[in-house]
């Protein structure tokens, strides 16, 4: 059995993996999933401050969580020192393990309004938000998730490290690539080893995390504490069953097929059904699920191009039936379908 390579604070999770804040997706439900599949920490979908200090229904329902839903961080999200202070007491009310700011959002959306990443273009306000969420919060860890600077060639990570270091957090995450790089390009791994060595404390990696030998080289090549899966864990949470047998030294445990595989899907459906408290509304929003969770798959690119159908439960089923009749009959040894769909991009 390793030793457990991460500690933020008094919170221990049972592996270094963690599912990372995905706009649109890490809700209570695709957590717990991941959670079952063996995610040690989970964090929930950024948390908008002004809405949730607007009270409103959708920023408090990022929030929700159930006993089995912890180790949590709650991040949140908001351009002032004064609105995060506010907002990181709320997610220490609801029930949050720790509570993590979120400067490294490269979406627009988030950025034009000065909150996210764009708070790496002014430091002295990241200071200031920093400190105004260390001083409230009272109970449970701050922690900070950030980027290397605004663009490739304004890295701010050496001021960064200082500034968690004086402001207390007790963790950083580095998404290792620029807000001007969004999502593109390859996560430069090398800036997570520079981070750690910087701010000395507690470091978790993200970026470019796809496969269990992806998260153990990062752990090896990096000395980071924790390892965070975003994208890749979209449509396969089994990625933290292979990441923690990995880490544990076990052959890892084959990716569910056949009968298996429909039941988890439909699983992951039916909570999230229940979740929103309305199936057409579920349905329609799942299947940004449903397509990642078929990606390969024969029949895969059919269904995705039919998705506008998939409107209820039963819409649902019939569809994995006819992706998994497709897979049954396909000749042995056939490749993955081809995917002629873009890939999925979601903010984190």
């Amino acid at each position: 059995m390793p030793s457990n390579t991460l500690a933020i604070g008094p919170v221990r999770p049972a592996n270094p993996f963690v599912l990372a804040p995905l706009d649109g997706y890490t809700d209570l439900p695709m957590r717990l999933v991941c959670r079952r599949a063996g995610a040690g920490l989970c964090f929930t979908e950024m948390v908008p401050g002004m809405a949730l200090a607007m009270g409103s229904r959708n920023a408090r329902l990022r929030m929700k969580n159930t006993p089995e839903d912890h180790p949590l961080v709650i991040q949140v999200v908001g351009p002032s020192p004064d609105l995060l202070a506010r907002v990181g007491r709320m997610a220490e009310e609801a029930g949050a393990d720790a509570v993590d700011v979120n400067a490294g959002c490269p979406s627009r959306t988030v950025t034009n309004g000065g909150a996210g990443a764009a708070l790496l273009s002014d430091l002295p306000m990241f200071a200031n938000v920093l400190t105004a969420v260390r001083t409230a919060v009272k109970r449970v860890p701050v922690t900070v998730k950030v980027r290397t600077g605004p663009t490739a060639s304004r890295n701010v990570l050496e001021e960064v490290a200082r500034i968690a270091r004086d402001t207390g957090m007790d963790a950083v995450t580095l998404h290792a690539r620029s807000k001007a790089q969004g999502y593109s390009g390859k996560a430069d791994w090398s800036q997570i080893t520079r981070v750690k060595a910087l701010f000395g404390g507690t470091v978790i990696g993200n970026g470019d995390v796809l496969s269990a030998a992806d998260g153990l080289r990062m752990l090896a090549e990096t000395g980071c504490d924790g390892v965070m899966v975003g994208r890749g864990a979209i449509g396969d949470p089994w990625l933290f069953t292979a990441l923690d047998a990995a880490w544990r030294g076990l052959p890892p445990p084959p990716r569910p097929t056949g009968d298996a595989f429909f039941r988890a899907v439909l699983a992951h459906f039916d909570m999230f059904a229940e979740y929103l408290g309305d199936e057409e509304v579920a349905a329609r929003l799942f299947r940004k699920h449903l397509c990642r969770y078929v990606r390969g798959l024969s029949g895969a690119v059919r269904l995705r191009r039919s998705l506008p159908e998939v409107t209820t439960r039963r819409a649902l089923v019939r569809a994995l039936d006819e992706v998994l009749t497709a897979q049954a009959n396909a000749p042995a040894g056939a490749p993955p379908e081809a995917d002629d769909f873009a890939d999925i991009e979601v903010p984190a």
